[in-house]
């Protein structure tokens, strides 16, 4: 196995149910020896890293294999204070590990970033959790994650302390930085859209909502990755995505789809790391969103 120089930092998109992938490949890569430093993950992402950080992946991996059982889309709209399609308890279910803030401090292993959009001002805030609360913790560390995950009009918004937070992987005023990944020498980007399939042309109105969402994962990404290498001491690159492409839907929330696509990400990610080369990526190569 090629060993990456460190410190690594670790990206995770967001992408809904694509998320099981994303976790198998996280577990690999935990399995291999790698040790992130810093990880940053949003909406799906942000669950992905929480349970790497926190050293729950086989919690993570045993919900993805059990989906079925937790009916993450459970059918419950309202148009107050905002319009949702399902209410979040299979979310808050999902994170129940991580309501004990002085435990998830004693546990945390490496810098945790999870990204939320705030409104109404339109915002990305970054919410950073550091291993004892040394260097910052802006919890509660469960509501940020929550607030993540919360899909525009299949969830609700997150309401903490007066303020609005949504899906950490809708644009705001900006598209995705990722700064918090400063300083590592190499970053491992997941991400579960493949550059084939960006903006492919659907006709249907739940084919282009499909595509909508995998589009704006890849442009955030690609943004954040932008972000990094167009830093003065850029790291090392190495993006991994699917070895074809995720042909569930992102809320595809079922057992049958997402065991498959979370072996498929273990496959690929020991592939990677027999021969990382081939992922690596040059100055040239990302440079998507412009404006919002």
């Amino acid at each position: 196995m090629t060993r990456l120089p460190g410190p690594l930092g670790l990206a995770l998109s967001g992408g809904g149910a694509h998320g099981a992938w994303q976790a198998g490949a996280v577990r690999a890569l935990a399995e291999s020896g790698l040790e992130f430093e810093k990880v940053l993950g949003f909406s799906a992402g942000a669950l992905t890293g929480a349970g790497y950080a926190l050293g729950l992946q086989e919690v993570l991996a045993h919900r993805w294999r059990t989906v079925d059982e937790r009916r993450v889309l459970r059918f419950d709209p309202r148009l107050q204070p905002h319009f949702a399609l399902c209410n979040a308890q299979a979310i808050w279910d999902a994170v129940v590990e991580t309501e004990d803030e002085e435990a998830c401090k004693r546990k945390l292993s490496c810098e945790l970033t999870v990204v939320s959009l705030r409104m109404p001002q339109d915002e990305s805030e970054y919410a950073r959790f550091t291993p004892g609360g040394a260097k910052g913790w802006d919890g509660p560390l469960a509501v940020k994650l929550v607030a993540s995950c919360a899909i525009p009009r299949i969830f609700p918004r997150v309401i903490h302390e007066g303020q609005v937070y949504m899906d950490g992987g809708v644009p705001g005023k900006e598209w995705l930085h990722f700064d918090a990944l400063a300083g590592c020498s190499t970053v491992v980007a997941l991400q579960m859209t493949l550059p084939a399939e960006f903006g492919a042309p659907r006709w249907f109105p739940w084919t282009r909502f499909e595509q909508t969402g995998r589009d704006i994962c890849y442009r955030q990404m690609a943004s954040g990755l932008n972000s990094l290498l167009c830093r003065p001491d850029p790291p090392t690159i190495y993006r991994l995505y699917p070895s074809k492409r995720l042909e569930m839907s992102q809320l595809a929330f079922r057992t049958k789809y997402c065991v498959p696509a979370m072996e498929l990400g273990y496959q690929d990610a020991l592939r990677f790391l027999k021969d990382p080369q081939p992922h690596r990526l040059a100055a040239s190569e990302v440079q998507l969103p412009v404006g919002v």
